[in-house]
Protein backbone atom coordinates (compact mmCIF):
# COMPACT_ATOMS: atom_id res chain seq x y z
CA UNK A 1 0.00 0.00 0.00
CA UNK A 2 1.34 3.43 -0.95
CA UNK A 3 1.48 5.72 2.02
CA UNK A 4 0.92 9.05 0.26
CA UNK A 5 0.75 11.03 3.50
CA UNK A 6 3.75 9.55 5.32
CA UNK A 7 5.60 12.39 7.02
CA UNK A 8 2.58 14.71 6.99
CA UNK A 9 0.75 15.93 10.10
CA UNK A 10 -3.02 16.49 10.16
CA UNK A 11 -5.15 18.20 12.83
CA UNK A 12 -8.72 16.90 13.13
CA UNK A 13 -11.24 18.60 15.39
CA UNK A 14 -14.41 16.74 16.34
CA UNK A 15 -12.46 13.53 15.81
CA UNK A 16 -14.36 11.27 18.20
CA UNK A 17 -17.38 10.68 15.93
CA UNK A 18 -18.87 11.11 12.49
CA UNK A 19 -16.85 12.57 9.67
CA UNK A 20 -13.95 13.43 12.00
CA UNK A 21 -13.54 9.79 13.01
CA UNK A 22 -13.97 8.53 9.44
CA UNK A 23 -11.39 11.04 8.21
CA UNK A 24 -8.89 9.97 10.86
CA UNK A 25 -9.23 6.31 9.91
CA UNK A 26 -8.92 7.06 6.18
CA UNK A 27 -5.85 9.26 6.71
CA UNK A 28 -4.26 6.60 8.92
CA UNK A 29 -4.32 4.16 6.02
CA UNK A 30 -2.28 6.69 4.04
CA UNK A 31 0.33 6.90 6.81
CA UNK A 32 -0.55 10.33 8.20
CA UNK A 33 0.40 11.47 11.69
CA UNK A 34 -2.46 13.17 13.50
CA UNK A 35 -3.43 15.39 16.36
CA UNK A 36 -7.00 14.45 17.24
CA UNK A 37 -9.21 16.64 19.38
CA UNK A 38 -12.75 16.25 20.73
CA UNK A 39 -14.67 16.49 23.99
CA UNK A 40 -14.86 12.79 24.88
CA UNK A 41 -11.56 11.41 26.17
CA UNK A 42 -12.62 7.74 26.12
CA UNK A 43 -13.68 7.93 22.46
CA UNK A 44 -10.45 9.69 21.56
CA UNK A 45 -8.42 6.96 23.24
CA UNK A 46 -10.29 4.30 21.25
CA UNK A 47 -9.68 6.24 18.03
CA UNK A 48 -5.96 6.64 18.71
CA UNK A 49 -5.70 2.86 19.07
CA UNK A 50 -7.64 2.31 15.84
CA UNK A 51 -5.46 4.81 13.97
CA UNK A 52 -2.31 3.09 15.17
CA UNK A 53 -3.68 -0.30 14.16
CA UNK A 54 -4.42 1.10 10.68
CA UNK A 55 -0.82 2.24 10.25
CA UNK A 56 -1.05 5.89 11.30
CA UNK A 57 0.29 7.77 14.28
CA UNK A 58 -1.89 9.87 16.56
CA UNK A 59 -2.04 11.79 19.80
CA UNK A 60 -5.23 13.11 21.36
CA UNK A 61 -6.07 16.39 23.05
CA UNK A 62 -9.36 16.74 24.90
CA UNK A 63 -11.00 20.09 24.24
CA UNK A 64 -14.34 21.83 23.89
CA UNK A 65 -14.53 24.65 21.37
CA UNK A 66 -17.57 26.09 23.13
CA UNK A 67 -15.51 26.89 26.23
CA UNK A 68 -12.78 29.52 26.42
Amino acid sequence: MAQKLAGKVVLITGASAGIGRASALALAQEGASMVLTARRQERLAELVAAVQQAGGKAISVVGDATKE
